[in-house]
């Protein structure tokens, strides 16, 4: 069985027994049509079923109604939920989001990314990548329309909306401090992402402000070297008594590696951790760490970009100052 064939402008036209141009100017809201003609239009568009092209009436408009969103690492929970934030936020101001995924360290994947969401017509693009390089391709490819960087390096004259990483960094390490640590030793996550050199920053400036000496060791992000680092490191030779992790992948790893070596945290050693994922709550111990808000990231990121587009933005630059969550993982340290 064969579909009907669907109702166009023209059907429309007739029912309604106007001029196409006309059923054109109804669904552009133009402001000359009378209420009477407009709604017989309406009606005739009900009647038929009729729904607008959205490529014709943005050929008529300008006007497409849809973004673009070009993102890296959405298989991470934080920059997952920023996106399908964004994208909440979008829809309940009529917008439709096209969300990209791209290898950030992959230039012809950002290319292409790119080309793909400007050949569609966006009229904005949001940024979820914490990669310089991309970040500077994309602001150098894509012109006419407003940029929106979540979670990166930015500068005051651009379009940003960021968690306050060295902020976060540093109340970590104020925390250690300030319950008696002295060996502190920060895990940091991959060379080159904007949060971890923030992070790693905000701990050496508040380790050097108490006197004291950093310790960073490389790190990534995953679970496993969590684990791996928590295995190898040897915390009896050094004193080490805390432990400030990069993010919470890598602490649950690294909990896992002291019940595993029967080193009890936090009365060997305390352990803090950074995002605030929901299954922290849920280690052993419950793992204190700094939260993230990534719906409201999202929730910012995407209205800062849709003020642009309507010239009603009053800020270039939002940042999030991240919480601390004390749970059992922090402690005293012990007499070594």
């Amino acid at each position: 069985m064969t579909n009907p064939k669907q109702a166009n402008i023209y059907d429309v036209a007739r029912l309604a027994k106007v001029s196409h141009q006309t059923v054109s100017r109804v669904l552009n809201n133009n402001p000359s049509i009378r209420p009477e003609t407009k709604t017989r239009v309406l009606k005739a568009m009900e009647s038929l079923g009729y729904r607008p092209s959205l490529a014709a009436r943005a050929l008529a408009s300008s006007k497409t109604n849809m973004l673009g969103i070009l993102s890296s690492d959405t298989d991470f929970t934080g920059p997952a939920a920023m996106v399908h934030y964004m994208e909440a936020a979008a829809r309940a101001q009529g917008y439709f989001v096209v969300t990209v995924g791209i290898d950030a360290n992959d230039e012809e994947s950002v290319k292409s990314g790119i080309d793909h969401l400007m050949k569609l017509g966006i009229e904005g693009l949001a940024l979820v990548t914490p990669q310089l390089r991309a970040v500077e391709m994309a602001r150098a490819a894509v012109t006419g329309i407003p940029v929106v960087t979540i979670d990166s390096m930015y500068r005051m004259d651009e379009l940003a909306v960021s968690v306050d990483n060295f902020a976060g960094g540093a109340a970590a390490t104020q925390h250690l401090i300030d319950l008696g640590h002295k060996n502190i030793v920060h895990i940091s996550g991959p060379q080159g992402w904007f949060e971890s050199t923030t992070r790693a920053a905000g701990y050496t400036a508040t380790m050097l402000n108490a006197n004291l000496v950093p310790q960073v060791i490389d790190g990534d992000w995953q679970l496993t070297t969590g684990y791996r680092i928590g295995k190898e490191l040897n915390i009896d030779s050094k004193d080490i008594t805390a432990m400030f992790i990069a993010n919470d992948r890598m602490s649950i790893g690294f909990l896992h590696a002291m019940r595993e070596r029967g080193i009890d945290v936090p009365k060997r050693l305390s352990v803090i951790g950074f995002d605030d994922l929901e299954e922290t709550g849920y280690t052993s111990p419950p793992l204190t760490t700094l939260r993230q808000d990534f719906k409201e990231l999202g929730k910012r990121a995407m209205n800062l970009l849709l003020s642009e587009i309507a010239g009603t933005s009053t800020k270039k630059l939002e940042r999030l100052v991240p919480e601390l969550v004390l749970r059992s993982s922090t402690g005293a340290p012990p007499k070594l």
